[in-house]
């Protein structure tokens, strides 16, 4: 595993670590719902997270071989994408922690976008 995908895999884990914990405090002190239901889905979905990246990390080697890019490209694309949803999971908690950032027309930007992800799913 290369230095890149090093780096990206402990940023994708302190990301988690940091919504895990913004989420617990938002739970508890802001909306005062804490639910250990929601709680272990939250980890297990993390942990599936991992496994993703660690899967990512098998294919990459099963793909290139030996062959030495410099870069890892499915183990990178994944633990990026990953890292960019823990981003905003944490700004929706940051927002729910301060509900003045709801109104605020960037933030009203990033809601319609995420919106209009989730129709193609549909």
């Amino acid at each position: 595993m290369d230095s890149q995908a090093q780096t990206a895999i402990i940023a994708l884990c302190i990301l988690g670590m940091l919504d895990v914990l913004f989420g617990v405090v938002n739970a508890m002190f802001i909306q005062h719902d804490f639910s250990s239901h929601e709680f272990r889905a939250g980890l297990i979905r993390k942990l599936s997270n991992l496994g993703i990246v660690v899967m990512a990390d098998v294919i990459d080697a099963m793909l290139l071989g030996g062959l030495e890019l410099g870069f890892q490209p499915v183990l990178l694309t994944i633990t990026v994408s990953l890292a960019l949803m823990e981003m905003w999971s944490l700004l929706e908690i940051y927002a729910e922690m301060h509900p003045e950032i709801s109104s605020a027309e960037w933030y009203k930007m990033l809601l319609r976008s995420k919106e209009g992800l989730h129709k193609g799913d549909e």
